[in-house]
């Protein structure tokens, strides 16, 4: 085996070359993912120790300055790293098809926003640069979070901002939430007691877990003096299973309404 080959490896040149097909239409947290890796052998034969997947996105997080406290910079983070396959050997000018199936986590934030989501496709190679393909994914909503979209349309709010946030916590891995921001739309029943809501997702394969923060809308000193002390805010966690989710939006729909009027009377 020529040594300058050898090394022409080490910096990359004639290493081994990967392209990932998804056969997968549409990505949903929870569901299966497939398709196939084509790997090309490079000038020399290689050997690879492991293929993996990196399910990747963006979050925002604070990054104060003395000209600008509320400056933020945005920070990517693996959701999730899925090992695919056993070490094998590639041949010179070898080409193969590798396939795989991977269920996508139920923690991948939707495509709602301005954070992209995507999944490096990776290798590790002896004594060479690791070949990597990027593929941006178009992540559609679980039905069961669909059906609380559905119901809060219902009871007349629309999305106004979805964001990834950075907020850690002490039972839960990621570094960031995707915090989903509504509004009564003007002929809602809540345009006179709400303000803003905000909701974020834990789904799981049983339910979905929601946290709620409901902003009131206030009047009057009593009002502004509220404000001024965050009392206008309430959180809440609601978990709504498999079951309550497949009777549908309305029968959700009246559970919200159910909430709300039972936040608003406090």
């Amino acid at each position: 085996m020529s040594f300058f080959k050898k090394m022409m490896a080490k910096v990359g040149i004639g290493n081994i070359d990967i392209d990932t097909q998804f056969h997968t239409e549409d990505f949903i947290p929870g569901e299966l993912v497939e398709g196939v890796i084509i790997a090309k052998g490079g000038s020399i034969e290689q050997k690879v120790d492991k293929i993996y997947f990196q399910i990747m996105t963006e979050y925002r997080k604070p990054s104060p300055t003395d000209s600008d406290p509320n400056f933020t910079v945005r920070e990517t983070v693996v959701i999730a790293n899925i090992l695919l396959g056993e070490s094998f050997v590639l041949e010179p000018g070898e080409s193969i098809e590798i396939p795989f199936q991977f269920v996508l986590p139920h923690e991948t934030p939707i495509s709602i926003g301005v954070s992209p989501i995507w999944i490096s496709t990776g290798m590790d190679v002896d004594n060479a640069v690791d070949p990597s393909d990027r593929d941006n994914i178009d992540v559609l909503a679980h039905p069961h979070t669909s059906v609380i979209f559905e119901a809060l349309e219902e009871l007349g709010f629309h999305l106004h901002k979805a964001e990834n946030e950075y907020y850690p916590q002490r039972d839960y891995y990621l570094p960031f939430i995707q915090n989903f921001e509504f509004v009564p739309y003007q002929n809602g029943e809540y345009r006179s007691s709400v303000d803003e809501l905000e909701l974020v997702f834990y789904p799981d394969e049983n339910g979905v877990e929601v946290l709620l923060e409901i902003d009131r809308r206030t009047r009057g000193f009593g009002g502004l003096l509220s404000d001024m002390l965050d009392t206008d805010e309430s959180h809440h966690r609601y978990y709504f299973s498999c079951e309550e989710l497949e009777e549908g939006s309305e029968s959700v729909a009246d559970q919200f309404r159910g909430i709300f009027d039972d936040l608003l009377d406090v």
